[in-house]
């Protein structure tokens, strides 16, 4: 499923400078809790966090709590402009330059401007 309307941007990971697609993908099973702005892989049809040495296929854009096992569901950005310094790596980490570069080719775009509400006073 695949969402074009307006979203919820308070976590400030998407600037809506661009208009967002926004989708709802099943996440692969996790001990850990993974923040908005995680940086997400795809393997064999579920997405989980990325690292450096992985190819980026989304962001989240809502927090995801620690899931051992059932289906989870979650909204990722797909395609559309997120806010660098807001990005995560799986490990909950800063993201790296090196799994940053590659969002492009995903579709996604970065920038370093923080949105908020007070952009549009």
């Amino acid at each position: 499923m695949v969402e074009t309307s307006e979203i919820n941007l308070d976590r400030g990971v998407v600037s809506p400078s661009h208009p967002p697609i926004i989708g709802v993908v099943e996440m692969a099973t996790s001990n850990t809790a993974l923040k908005a702005g995680t940086i997400l892989k795809l393997s064999s049809g579920k997405y989980s966090g990325a690292s450096a040495s992985d190819d980026p296929a989304a962001v989240l854009v809502q927090d995801v709590e620690a899931h051992a096992d059932g289906t989870v569901n979650a909204r990722v950005l797909l395609h559309g402009i997120a806010v660098s310094s807001r990005l995560l790596t799986g490990a909950q980490a800063e993201a790296t330059d090196t799994l940053k570069n590659k969002l492009p080719a995903t579709g996604i775009y970065l920038t370093q401007a923080v949105w908020d509400e007070s952009n549009f006073n």
